[in-house]
């Protein structure tokens, strides 16, 4: 399964497991997830852990349905799928954590971004490399990243495309907290998991709605002051930018391979 689900009385934890792609998630796991989180909410988990199997949180959207975007319908798609997602995480009328260990990367990133809470191991990195693949950011996202760790290091994040460790995550404000290693990590997570659970969810929820709200602020500003429109994302989906660029990082891998593959038969 690409999704891991347990629950113990009310925490519930959430897996992204496809550990052959780095758990990137597909377009099935972006549609899961809204099921998924109103399903928890229902059956009464008041905390929801989302988490990563094998070391690593989410390596981003899965790149092998962006190469296969051929048109808008299917640019529309994939986009909504993912925009859909994120905000299901978001506005679970649960409390959710994320527990992140090893690469946090793209569409994980903003998962991450979308929990209420964010804990990470040293073996933690994070990026939202959208600008080398051309790919446009909703206004959403960009918000809540911004209110997260300001404006200056969202641009720089995504203007840079750079990649940081938990150390930096944890200084400009992207992550609560860091660890040394994954066990503690997860003995911290699930205690604060059940601290929160304890309390009243209708305090916890009150002030969430509260600050969600926040995100989102320039919906109502004339068009030409408004961030990218849902149009303007999906065209990015399948734009000659994005494939020109997706065909220039597939070619570089293969180079570096080749010459990896080399570099090893010469030394034999």
């Amino acid at each position: 399964m690409s999704l891991l689900v347990t629950a113990e009385g009310e925490i519930a934890t959430v897996s992204f497991n496809r550990p052959e792609a780095r758990n990137a998630i597909s377009r099935a796991m972006w549609r899961e997830l809204p099921v998924l989180m109103s399903r928890l909410a229902a059956d009464g988990a008041r905390v929801i852990v989302i988490t990563g199997e094998s070391q690593c949180f989410a390596a981003g959207a899965d790149i092998g349905e962006l190469i296969a975007v051929a048109d808008s319908a299917m640019a529309d798609d994939l986009s909504s799928a993912i925009a859909d997602g994120i905000e299901a995480i978001a506005q679970v009328k649960a409390a959710t954590i994320a527990m992140i260990d090893g690469p946090c990367l793209g569409g994980g990133c903003l998962v991450a971004a979308a929990c209420d809470l964010r804990y990470a191991s040293q073996m933690a990195t994070f990026s939202v490399p959208i600008a080398k693949l051309g790919i446009v950011l909703d206004q959403t996202n960009i918000l809540r990243l911004a209110g997260l760790i300001g404006p200056a290091w969202t641009k720089e994040l995504i203007y840079s495309a750079a990649t940081i460790d938990s150390i930096t995550a944890q200084s400009i404000g992207l992550v609560n907290d860091y660890f040394e290693d994954k066990d503690q990590l997860s003995e911290f997570v699930y205690r604060k998991a059940n601290a929160i659970a304890a309390n009243s969810i209708n305090s916890i929820l009150g002030v969430k709605a509260t600050i969600n709200s926040l995100y989102g602020p320039n919906r109502d500003l004339p068009e030409a002051l408004r961030g990218p429109t849902a149009g303007e994302v999906s065209a990015s989906y399948h734009s000659a930018d994005l494939k020109a660029r997706l065909a220039k990082i597939f070619q570089a891998a293969g180079e570096q391979a080749r010459a990896a593959a080399e570099n090893t038969k010469s030394q034999t």
